[in-house]
């Protein structure tokens, strides 16, 4: 009698609760890693060449541009910072991977010839559930030239942030230099995302603890980016 009394109260339930059942039905799935395409995404771009200053360099964040940066020179200590990637640069790496058709082709990338004094890139890419981890030294594939300069100046960009960062609070005076690399850097297209300089130089025109050549250099600076030169 007990057991028609329990499956009686067990109908009931789901009659006077159909949509708290078929709530969970739809939340439960949304749970899952990897529902998301984009936030699931996680891309790692290394460089390492044990002959250079800097032997390590890396760059990993994941679909929402969130990561870290991470470099090594010779005789110090391994720095990591926090990561912004730009929607904009984002698109622009999603874009190459794409078109290469990354997680898919079987493509072997490395140059038939060796350059392993040129230093070893790795990329990965990572997705729903599906990635792949490639190495090479030198390729002619245009497709992974074109993704790789865009690492190569997202590594060029955070560099000049954290030398800028650490220049204005040790060495102020020696911002000029520093001005004259990023403007070099800007004109010669090696920073992925030159809007992440605006609110630096923005702050630097106004900061008199700089030497004035520096705080009007920022300005033109400002202006170049506004214009997009």
């Amino acid at each position: 009698m007990r057991n028609f009394f329990q499956a009686v109260f067990a109908v009931l339930l789901l009659l006077t609760f159909p949509a708290l059942s078929s709530a969970q039905a739809r939340i439960e799935p949304s749970k899952l890693s990897g529902s998301d395409g984009a936030s699931s995404a996680h891309y790692r771009y290394v460089f390492e060449n044990p002959r250079f200053t800097t032997p390590v360099q890396e760059v990993e964040f994941d679909g929402a541009g969130q990561g870290k940066f991470r470099f090594k020179r010779k005789d110090s200590d391994e720095i990591v910072n926090q990561l912004t990637v730009s929607a904009t640069v984002l698109a622009q790496i999603q874009a190459s991977l794409d078109e290469l058709n990354f997680l898919s082709s079987q493509e072997k990338y490395q140059h038939k010839k060796d350059f392993s004094h040129l230093g070893t890139m790795t990329i990965t890419f990572a997705r729903n559930g599906k990635g792949r981890t490639i190495s090479f030294n030198y390729t002619d594939n245009p497709g992974l030239n074109r993704l790789s300069d865009i690492f190569r100046n997202l590594v060029t960009q955070e560099t000049r942030i954290f030398e800028m960062e650490t220049v204005l609070a040790n060495d102020p005076i020696s911002m000029p230099a520093q001005l004259r690399l990023l403007e070099s850097e800007l004109k010669s297209r090696r920073i992925a995302d030159p809007q992440r300089f605006v609110p630096m130089l923005k702050n630097l025109k106004l900061d008199e603890s700089v030497p004035l050549i520096a705080r009007n250099h920022a300005e033109r600076l400002l202006q170049a980016i506004r214009k997009g030169k």
